[in-house]
């Protein structure tokens, strides 16, 4: 597996990863237009095996604060740690930038949902601790959920 950046070129087979984690962990607003979108501007990582996108992250930067806006894995190679070789393309970009920490946004605790613990257990695993929660509405289906703010010092 060969981790690199991600670039312009990357973006029909980046979508064919969120294609297949359609619909369990992108909704359709996320799969057709909020990942499209920040595939083309925010900056990011692709993890490639025999030519292939098997995975990608994005992140982006706000008020002073990095965050991951995407990351999704072919689902066939869930815990074959693609998604920790990503993370660790990123952090090692920050902490050379001298950042001190990174967050990302994923459904809180109260969301029973089997996707989601696997995805909480991912950053629970590699650092990351809940510093806060706030309440959103889904502009897929206009349900209120609960949104956990994850952060990890680097």
């Amino acid at each position: 597996m060969k981790i690199r950046k991600l670039t312009k070129k990357d973006f029909k087979n980046a979508i064919d990863v969120v294609k297949q984690l359609h619909p369990k962990w992108f909704d359709n607003f996320a799969t057709n237009k909020s990942i499209p979108l920040d595939l083309k501007i925010h900056k990011g990582f692709v993890a490639e095996e025999n030519g292939k996108i098997i995975g990608f992250l994005t992140f982006t930067s706000s008020e002073g604060e990095m965050k991951i806006s995407w990351m999704g894995v072919d689902p066939k190679l869930h815990r074959k740690k693609v998604g920790t070789k990503l993370l660790e393309a990123v952090e090692k970009e920050l902490k050379e930038l001298g950042l001190k920490e990174l967050r990302v946004d994923t459904l809180a605790e109260s969301i029973i949902s089997k996707p989601y613990e696997k995805t909480r257990l991912f950053y629970k695993d590699r650092g990351f601790k809940v510093e806060k929660i706030k309440k959103i509405i889904s502009k897929d289906t206009g349900k209120i959920s609960d949104l956990a703010t994850l952060v990890k010092n680097l």
